[in-house]
């Protein structure tokens, strides 16, 4: 817990700080797993009812709690923006299935600028508690089958432990080489860290003979561990195979007790046993579920990383929290059960008692879920309204900055889209699958808007980035009869070269783009356009970086040019200035008109700028005299709200249309 709590709080002072859940996982295994073959071993069965009523027990009232305040909290102290994910994240949280909600959105470019949910957290819990749900049946399993062959049950646990471990260690170093974010929390490549610690509760019941080898075990865990924690970080391809040095490390530790012969006074163990850190350890569950939606709620209000000051004040508002949710939550429902002798018996009130414990999980389960939906239902109530305000002319949008020409901006009217909606303003590739084109699985058919008859064809080709320029360019396109084809993939520049560790990325991005080039050579369109991030907005957004500053330029000219040589009509967009903040929350927070709420027009370098510098031919749209005054750029131009994101909202990009129509000549 203190590993993690530094990381979360202070993550530079601790850069692998995130490790103390790769200590977690082994200690759950070394408990649960242990217990569990001890009761088979002793009894030759598994009450399995009674296991899962235990874990409802022991987990289930403190998590509860705790999502109903986090709900409460978001409701009552975040913009209206924030309710819809934190909603889904509450009910993935209390579903138990976080862990893949946070992989499949981690991977995803979309909602990579997010702002961090106070729920994230659970995913580790989710991992947890799916393992138990399907290891005590495969230890069963594992004895009735060694049972039909005259094999002691202990042994058929270990053998079912031994390979379970060895599948899932094997995976996750595969799994984290190619899909290194998805691999961080998915259950297939934690298992083994719970199934190590299994094994060693089963195989070293009495831990390392000899005091000195105790004593040195203990010391080079923990040494080992502070090591990992201090050096590792997230940019790593973890868990794989470099989990096994924290894993390897609180094995050690684990080594190190043991009565027989005692490890010592100037042992680990007898330093874990010092009071302030069995408190720790007492309030741990507890401590672990408060901590971050405490850290997410002061960060945002404090709208920086805490400090030195702010830091402390954190963590003892956590011990605060959760010794108050260990006494008053806790220790409550652990101790209201019947005694062991009433469980062996297997009475009638035991019985009964069991099914209103499941049945009270469920209803739990289902109140939390609601609530969290009530929240979601009252953005999605506005959402429905938002299509019905896009075209009425009190909202000019960029056209209110339209050099020469500006339109008029009528006073008093509400922005669009509401703040709160912002992320839901999207282009339409994001709802049709299109904002991840992949050519070699889609046909030529395939996200196609437009004229589908007509004879002038326009393909928009790059990543996000370049995505929210189709929805414009439809309407653009529309009074000529283009028919636009968009080739645009999240998180992938049209660039031969790809970010210096692509394994975190896409793999196949660069070769895909190869593939998407041959087709565009194939159509022969009337105009390619192109657009992409910025590398210091994939820097901040993703933290991917290129080798050097000339590798995305080079990668740009190697695709851009072949097309210049068929004779194509090539135009690139250079990027909108990056918002390093949510410009919707500012508004919410702070108003329209804020000045906290404007954005630096000054982007960087832009490397499509560059590589059209170097390829004859090529046209050059700069938009930012459309979303900017000077040097900054407002969080509202026309009565239109310009960010949902980094990205611009729909409702202001297709205010662009009447632009793009005219610099492209359409």
């Amino acid at each position: 817990m203190g590993l993690v709590i530094v990381y979360h709080i202070w993550p530079a002072a601790l850069p692998g700080g995130f490790v103390g859940v790769d200590v977690f996982f082994v200690i759950s295994g070394f408990l649960i797993v242990g217990s569990l073959v001890r009761e088979i071993s002793n009894s030759g069965r598994l009450d399995l009812w009674s296991f899962y009523e235990r874990r409802i027990v022991r987990l289930l009232p403190a998590a509860t709690l705790v999502l109903l305040v986090i709900v409460l909290g978001t409701v009552m102290l975040l913009p209206q923006s924030r309710w819809q994910s934190i909603s889904l994240d509450v009910i993935a949280s209390g579903l138990q299935v976080q862990n893949w909600n946070q992989a499949f959105s981690a991977n995803s470019y979309a909602h990579a600028t997010a702002l961090v949910s106070p729920v994230q957290h659970y995913w580790s819990l989710a991992v947890e508690e799916q393992f138990y749900i399907f290891m005590p049946i495969l230890l069963l399993g594992g004895v009735l089958l060694a049972r039909k062959f005259k094999r002691a049950a202990p042994s058929a646990c270990v053998a079912v432990l031994a390979v379970l471990t060895a599948f899932s260690f094997v995976h996750s170093i595969f799994l984290s080489v190619s899909y290194h974010d998805i691999a961080y929390f998915a259950t297939s490549t934690r298992i083994w860290e719970l199934g190590a610690g299994g094994l060693v509760a089963v195989l070293l019941k009495a831990g390392l003979p000899g005091r000195k080898s105790k004593l040195l075990a203990g010391w080079a865990g923990l040494a080992v561990i502070a090591f990992a924690a201090g050096t590792f970080s997230t940019s790593m391809a973890f868990p794989g195979y470099l989990a096994l040095i924290p894993v390897m490390a609180t094995i050690l530790i684990l080594c190190a007790g043991g009565q027989d012969p005692a490890p010592g006074f100037l042992s680990v163990p007898a330093l874990l046993s010092w009071r302030p850190v069995t408190f720790i350890g007492d309030i741990s569950y507890s401590l672990y579920l408060w901590h971050w939606p405490i850290v997410v709620f002061y960060v945002y209000f404090l709208g920086r990383e805490p400090g030195i000051f702010h830091g402390a004040a954190i963590v003892v508002l956590s011990i605060l929290c959760a010794t108050l949710s260990y006494h008053f939550v806790e220790q409550r429902f652990r101790h209201v059960r019947p005694s062991s002798k009433r469980i062996q018996a297997r009475t009638t009130w035991v019985r009964l008692r069991s099914a209103a414990t499941f049945l009270t999980a469920a209803g739990v389960v289902v109140a939390t879920s609601g609530s969290a939906l009530v929240p979601w239902g009252i953005v999605e109530a506005k959402a429905q309204e938002l299509q019905s305000l896009l075209n009425t002319r009190e909202y000019p949008g960029a056209m209110a900055f339209d050099p020469g020409q500006e339109k008029p901006v009528p006073a008093g009217l509400p922005i669009r889209p509401e703040a709160s909606l912002a992320l839901k303003d999207l282009p339409m590739t994001a709802g049709d699958g299109c904002g991840v084109y992949d050519p070699a699985a889609m046909g030529p058919e395939k996200c196609v808007y437009g004229d589908p008859d007509s004879s002038r064809r326009m393909v928009i080709v790059g990543d996000s980035h370049a995505a929210q320029f189709v929805d414009p360019m439809v309407l653009a396109g529309k009074p000529a009869g283009w028919q636009i084809h968009a080739m645009v993939r999240n998180g992938c520049p049209f660039s031969a070269v790809p970010p210096a560790d692509e394994s975190t990325v896409y793999s196949n991005c660069s070769a895909q783009n190869q593939v998407s080039l041959q087709r565009i050579l194939d159509l022969r369109p009337d105009l390619v356009v192109i657009s992409g991030m910025v590398p210091r907005g994939y820097e901040q957004a993703l933290h991917w970086k290129w080798d050097t500053p000339d590798a995305l330029v080079k990668g740009y000219v190697d695709l851009i040019k072949p097309l210049r040589t068929a004779g194509l009509r090539v135009a690139v967009i250079l990027d909108s200035p990056y918002p390093t903040f949510s410009v919707p929350d500012c508004v919410q927070r702070r108003g329209p008109e804020s000045p906290q709420c404007q954005v630096a027009r000054s982007g960087g370098d832009d490397p499509l700028q560059r590589a059209a510098d170097q390829v004859p031919g090529v046209e050059v749209l700069d938009m930012s005299d459309y979303l900017c005054r000077q040097e900054t750029c407002p969080a509202v131009v026309g009565n239109v709200l310009v960010y949902r994101d980094n990205h611009l909202t729909s409702t202001f990009a297709k205010s662009l249309a009447p632009v793009l129509s005219r610099k492209l000549r359409l």
